[in-house]
Order: structure tokens, then sequence, then C-alpha cells
């Protein structure tokens, strides 16, 4: 058992090694085989306007919860399927139960983000108020 460890380590570390070597960087990821959480998932609907966009940085999933005091979060998981680093930028949009887009105090902006290749990205955002029902998020790419 000790030997197939070894073995594994070392070729971890090899895997490793040659990644951090090459000239265009990308992510490696390991997760927990058994996800133990109890998630729960948001059936989406998308609109594509940037077809290039779309096809280098895909949505996985999107999730729901609640903060310990009641307000509703949003995670959006994305991969980077760009060969190359890619930056975007996205902003939440929050709605009540009549669909009416409510403000956040800070008026949430566009944030900024800088994805390796194959680069797991996760987007969070909390309702600013407790009775938010809805959301939707916006997502550019910057060159």
């Amino acid at each position: 058992m000790k030997i197939a460890n070894s073995i594994l380590l070392i070729s971890l570390l090899h895997v490793l090694m040659v990644v951090g070597c090459a000239h265009k960087p990308a992510v490696n990821t390991i997760s927990n085989a058994y996800q133990e959480a109890d998630i729960q998932r948001v059936e989406d609907r998308r609109v594509i306007k940037d077809k290039a966009l779309a096809k280098a940085l895909r949505l996985m999933e999107v999730r729901e919860s609640k903060t310990n005091d009641g307000f509703k979060r949003i995670q959006v998981f994305l991969k980077n399927y760009n060969k190359e680093p890619f930056t975007f930028s996205y902003r939440f949009n929050w709605y009540d139960e009549n669909g009416v887009e409510v403000e956040a105090q800070d008026d949430e902006a566009w944030k900024k983000v800088h994805a390796m290749s194959g680069d797991d990205v996760t987007l969070t955002s909390i309702a600013p108020t407790i009775n938010c029902a809805d959301f939707k998020v916006r997502i550019i790419s910057r060159h």
C-alpha cells in the first residue's frame, strides 16, 4: 500500500512539475469524489449574445443556499475552457417577489476576474434584502 501511495505521489509531483514548467499556465483540480453536501441546484435560463465567451467560459452549475440570517445566496460555477488565460467581468442583479429590481446599497459594480486556462471560477452573491426572490448574473469578456 505504501509503495502504491509513493508511486502515486511521485506521479502527481511529476505531473505538477510538467504543468508548472509549461509555457501557458493551466489549472488542475482535485476534489472529494463523494460529495457529502446537500446541494440545492438552480435550473438556469441562458441568453447567449457572445458565442466566443460562451465557448471559452462554460457554466457548470448554479447553486442556491441561505445565509445564517436568512438571505438568499447564489453561487455560479464556471470553467475556463480557453487555451489561454481569460479575463471577464460579472455583475449580479437581484429582484423581489414582484420581479422589481432591488438595488444593493453599494450598487454592486462589475467585478473583474482573471481565470487561468482550465480554472474553475465561482461567482457568489448574497441578496441585498431578505425579500429577494430572483437573480440575474451578467458576464462580459474583457480583452
